[in-house]
C-alpha cells in the first residue's frame, strides 16, 4: 500500500514539540473545502483571519471574523468554522499554556493561567485591540521565518498578549456548571462517533451509548454544533475518507466501506455534498 504524507488538522494532532508546544496552522480552510469540522484539544488557540471572512462556533456560540480580526478559543472548547468568502485565509495559533509557566511554585500559573484553563476567567470574543492584533501577526511571521531565537520572541509576544488580556479585558466569573455539563456530554457523543464511525451508527444506537433520549441528543447537537448527529457522522466519515484518498492507494469502494458507508453511490453523493467534487477528482487534485 502506497502512503503519501500530507497533514490535515485533527483534534489529536501534536501541536509543536514537547519542549516547545506551539504550532501555527496556515490556511486552515484549504483541505476541507472551506470547513473546519467540530473538534477540541487541550491546547489554547488563537484564530486569525488574514483575508476574507470566517464564521466560527465555540461551545455553541457563533462568531464572525472579518479580515484582520481574531478569536480566542480556550482549552477544551469544542470549535468549528467555515469560510464565508472563497479563498479566505485563516491561521490557527495552537499552544499549550504550560509554555508560559513552570511546574515549580509559579504565581502566574495559579493567579492567571489555571483559572483561565478552568474557565474562571471570561475573555470577550470581540476584542478590537490593535496591539494584540499586531502581536498575533508577528507570531505568525516569526514562526514562518524560524530564525535563531524565534522561540524566545514568540513567548515574549504571548506574554504581552496575555498581559493586555488580563489587565484590560478578562473578567473573573463563577463557572457555569450547566454549560460545562452540556459540553462534556457532547464530547462523550463525539468521542463515540470518532471511535466507531466505520460502523453502522443510528440515532437509537447513539442515544443508548450515551444514555440520553434521541430528542435531547438532537437538541444538544443543534445547540452545541449547529448540526444534526447524522450531519456530524457524515462529516467525520468524509474527513477520514479524505485522509485515505490522500495518504493511501486504496480504491474508492474500499475507502467507502472503510469509512462506514455501505453504499458507494451514497458515499460519492455525501462526499460531493461537502467537498463539491468527487472522491477521484479530490485524489487527483491532492496527489
Amino acid at each position: 500500500m502506497r502512503v503519501r504524507k500530507k497533514e490535515l488538522i485533527e483534534s489529536d494532532v501534536s501541536h509543536g514539540t514537547p519542549d516547545f508546544p506551539l504550532f501555527v496552522h496556515e490556511d486552515i480552510f484549504v483541505y476541507r473545502n472551506g470547513v473546519v469540522n467540530p473538534h477540541w484539544h487541550n491546547e489554547f488557540e488563537i484564530l486569525y483571519m488574514e483575508r476574507g471572512i470566517g464564521k466560527f462556533y465555540v461551545d455553541g456560540y457563533e462568531y464572525k471574523l472579518n479580515e484582520g480580526e481574531y478569536l480566542f478559543v480556550n482549552s477544551g472548547s469544542i470549535h468549528s468554522g467555515l469560510e464565508m468568502i472563497k479563498r479566505s485565509i485563516g491561521y490557527a495559533i495552537v499552544f499549550d499554556l504550560r509554555l508560559l509557566y513552570s511546574e515549580e511554585p509559579d504565581y502566574c500559573k495559579h493567579e492567571y493561567f489555571l483559572p483561565l484553563i478552568n474557565k474562571r476567567y471570561h475573555i470577550p470574543s470581540n476584542l478590537n485591540d490593535e496591539h494584540i492584533r499586531n502581536d498575533i501577526c508577528r507570531i505568525i511571521e516569526v514562526f514562518k521565518e524560524k530564525s535563531y531565537g524565534y522561540e524566545l520572541y514568540i513567548k515574549s509576544l504571548l506574554f504581552d498578549i496575555f498581559w493586555r488580556v488580563f489587565k484590560y479585558y478578562a473578567e473573573r466569573r463563577d463557572q457555569n456548571g450547566r454549560i460545562g455539563y452540556k459540553i462534556e456530554r457532547i464530547k462523550d457523543v463525539l468521542n463515540y462517533i470518532n471511535q466507531n464511525y466505520n460502523k453502522n451508527l443510528s440515532l437509537d444506537e447513539l442515544s443508548r451509548q450515551v444514555d440520553m433520549s434521541k430528542f435531547y441528543l438532537c437538541r444538544l447537537f443543534k445547540e452545541s454544533l449547529r448540526m444534526s448527529p447524522v450531519e456530524y457522522i457524515n462529516k467525520v466519515r468524509v474527513d477520514k475518507a479524505m485522509e485515505l484518498l490522500i495518504n493511501t492507494d486504496m480504491s474508492v469502494s474500499e475507502i467507502a466501506f472503510e469509512c462506514g458507508f455501505d453504499n458507494i453511490s451514497y458515499f460519492i453523493k455525501v462526499f460531493k455534498k461537502y467537498m463539491h467534487t468527487t472522491p477521484l477528482k479530490f485524489r487527483k487534485q491532492n496527489f
